[in-house]
């Protein structure tokens, strides 16, 4: 455990002090995962697939703020639909501006769970969005969770209507708005989702908030548990057991992510916890006093001694009343 204190003070520190360097790096690493994420599902323009314009989008990424990111994303999107169906952009440029109109412009800061949620969906790991945000956020991030998993669905709807060979036509687009449409009212998987990472986001945020001890990682677990056993419940109702596996080693690997982000972020030692009252002239206070683990790394300082060399008469010094030069490695 104290190997982990010190590997985290380490990092912490490296990144405080190179933090000028390092952000604009993970950013940039960030956002050509994003792209290709984009390019590998539903890259139908091969233009926008090319290694110069993805670095040249991500570095662009690297040094604006984190909303340029889900903009470009939004809009490779949406080009990338546009390349095989007029139709199908528009339906899906409608929804981005109905999602921008009534949520994301007020809630800037969540606006990256919107994008979070169908990139993780494609890298088999989403069940770590709801966990994160009920650690580090509040129920409103529901919405904007709800709505990543609406536009990875959509995505997989409209990547499936785009086979269909039409015409730019009133019947056309008819069938096109019908088939999305039914896509998604008649879509279980959709449905159970919303529902799981719901709960699965308020379960971890009420037990985070509780008082006991260790309630912090207690979290984390009881939202794993919530996950696994709601799409388990949904897979045997709807008789979709083929990704049962594959949930639950994802809901695994999401709560390893989850449990070592907060441990990086916050570490208490519930062994000194203190309870302490007090009073002023309007209240009496209980309070409950849980200290942060903080732990200084070891320092190596060389320390350098030279034996006293002395002369015998004749002015010779003897070969072996002195050393050479040693060192000693003194560990603080």
């Amino acid at each position: 455990m104290m190997t982990l204190l010190v590997l985290r003070t380490r990092l912490q520190s490296l990144y405080q002090k190179h933090e000028i360097y390092l952000k604009p790096i993970f950013k940039f690493i960030i956002a050509i995962i994003v792209f290709e994420t984009i390019n590998a599902n539903i890259g139908y323009d091969g233009h926008l697939k090319q290694m110069p314009i993805i670095l040249a989008l991500s570095l662009l990424c690297a040094f604006t703020p984190s909303a340029i990111l889900v903009l470009f994303a939004a809009l490779v999107s949406f080009l990338h639909i546009y390349s095989v169906s007029v139709i199908l952009s528009a339906i899906i440029l409608i929804l981005f501006i109905v999602m921008y109109a009534l949520f994301l412009r007020f809630t800037p800061k969540l606006g990256f769970v919107v994008l979070a949620v169908p990139i993780l969906f494609y890298l088999k790991i989403p069940y770590a969005v709801p966990l994160l945000l009920g650690v580090f956020s509040t129920p409103v991030a529901i919405v904007p969770t709800c709505l990543g998993v609406m536009i990875y669905y959509l995505l997989h709807i409209i990547k499936e209507a785009a086979a269909i060979q039409v015409n730019v036509s009133l019947e056309d687009t008819m069938t096109i708005y019908t088939y999305v449409v039914n896509g998604i009212k008649d879509n279980s998987q959709l449905l159970t989702a919303l529902v799981v990472f719901s709960v699965t986001l308020l379960i971890t945020w009420l037990v985070w908030r509780m008082k006991f001890d260790y309630s912090h990682e207690i979290a984390i677990a009881a939202g794993c548990l919530t996950n696994i056993f709601g799409f388990l419940i949904s897979s045997l109702k709807f008789n979709n057991t083929e990704q049962i596996g594959t949930m639950i080693i994802g809901t695994v690997i999401s709560g390893i992510i989850v449990f070592l982000i907060q441990f990086f972020h916050l570490s208490l030692d519930y062994s000194a916890v203190e309870h302490v009252q007090f009073e002023d002239d309007d209240y009496y206070y209980y309070v409950k006093a849980i200290p942060k683990i903080n732990v200084t790394t070891p320092q190596v300082n060389v320390k350098r001694f030279n034996t006293q060399k002395t002369q015998i008469p004749g002015g010779h010094f003897p070969d072996d009343t002195f050393t050479d030069e040693e060192d000693f490695e003194d560990e603080e």
